[in-house]
């Protein structure tokens, strides 16, 4: 059974509940007397409440994008995650980040399979080996940056979850694992 005292919505109704009680029976001059102690009393719950409506707020904001969302020097990178638990990187956020390194249609070229349109709206997405592939063949300090960033953050993190549910990542498709 849950303990219903220890919600901070309960502890300020019963404090609140007694403190008015109180004024009931002794009248106005012990409400006077009485207020300070309430407020000693229902300021941890207070700060409870406020602490898990924080909480709550962030959690419905978020929670939606968990796996899909991650940041790289205040650039939102949207990744989307496949049924085989392949990451796939959306190619205009990469974009933001190192400049325009090739066109979508010469990505597609140069590793086939691992780049296509996905979501609604369709927008080109780059598979996530493919990307730190592309990224360390570049010569600029930021694109070396984020090709490690990508390989520690996207590409490892999702190997780990392929690797746990069993799935053999060198058939999943011809062009090497995923």
């Amino acid at each position: 059974m849950k303990n219903w005292f220890k919600f901070p919505s309960i502890q300020i109704a019963l404090y609140t509940s007694v403190y008015a009680l109180a004024g009931f029976y002794f009248g106005k001059f012990a409400l006077l007397w009485a207020s300070p102690l309430l407020a000693l009393a229902i300021r941890r719950p207070l700060i409870a409440l406020a602490s898990n409506l924080k909480y709550q707020a962030s959690a419905h904001v978020w929670l939606p994008m968990h796996g899909q969302h991650y940041v790289f020097r205040d650039i939102r990178i949207h990744v989307v995650e496949d049924d085989d638990h392949c990451r796939w990187v959306n190619l205009a956020d990469a974009q933001k980040v190192v400049g325009v390194t090739a066109t979508e249609r010469s990505l597609a070229g140069t590793y086939p399979g691992r780049v296509k349109s996905m979501g609604t709206p369709a927008r080109p997405h780059m598979r996530d080996d493919a990307l730190v592939t592309h990224l360390a063949k570049e010569n600029r300090p930021e694109a070396l940056r984020f090709s490690t960033w990508v390989e520690r953050n996207i590409a490892l993190p999702g190997r780990k979850v392929r690797k746990n549910l069993g799935i053999d990542m060198d058939t999943l498709d011809s062009d090497g694992p995923c």
